[in-house]
């Protein structure tokens, strides 16, 4: 497989996360005078968009790329015949037609994966169930943050409760920026932790298939 096919989208995510990373912390650091704390959740608020809108293009570029490596399981899942290699093209069609991929979850985006890829060129298999909680809990923020319902709230609301015992609601910004308390990122803001998440997610799909 050619780089700009696996290894270049690897590097590319990696680059733009970093990059995301480093002017958040800059925006954290920012003197109150030059920056207000609203205006820092703000910032921080619109990058949960910007960071899982990073994620979602991402995972569709390697479905595709690994797809295109083996269709044998796609054809067994859709009962066709197919070669076994296609074009990124194709593979693309094949993946989403005319609208886009979209998943639930992560453990959605696993079952899919597993239906349409081999499990040697399936790396979606290997993302840790502690990260892939991480993940999922930024995916209900940004969730809130894209739609502002009632529904989202109140999801929002329960997984405060459930996974972090607060009981009153907080804005995505505000839990976001308020410290960790405990475990190797102590004394890091919260959004540490599933930048973190993201990160090592990643680079278990990366050694996964040799990227």
């Amino acid at each position: 497989m050619r780089k700009y096919s696996i290894e270049l989208k690897f590097e590319n995510f990696f680059s733009r996360i970093n990059w995301y990373t480093n002017l958040l912390v800059k925006v954290t650091e920012a003197e109150s005078l030059t920056l207000e704390a609203e205006e820092k959740k703000e910032i921080f608020e619109a990058f949960v968009l910007k960071i899982y809108g990073l994620w979602e293009s991402f995972v569709e570029e390697i479905l595709v790329d690994c797809l295109s490596r083996d269709t044998s399981q796609y054809a067994k899942q859709r009962n066709t015949s197919l070669p076994k290699h296609l074009s990124r093209k194709v593979c693309s069609c094949l993946l989403s037609g005319l609208s886009f991929f979209d998943f639930r979850d992560v453990s959605d985006l696993k079952g899919k994966a597993k239906s349409i890829l081999v499990s040697h060129h399936n790396p979606f298999q290997e993302i840790s169930a502690d990260h892939a909680r991480k993940i999922d809990e930024f995916r209900i923020m940004r969730n809130y943050i894209a739609h502002r319902s009632d529904a989202a709230r109140q999801r929002l609301k329960r997984m405060y409760s459930n996974r972090y015992r607060i009981a009153r609601f907080r804005e995505p910004g505000d839990f976001l920026l308020s410290k960790i308390t405990h475990g190797p990122l102590s004394g890091e803001v919260r959004f540490a932790g599933f930048i973190d998440s993201f990160i090592k997610a990643v680079n278990e799909m990366a050694k996964a298939i040799g990227a």
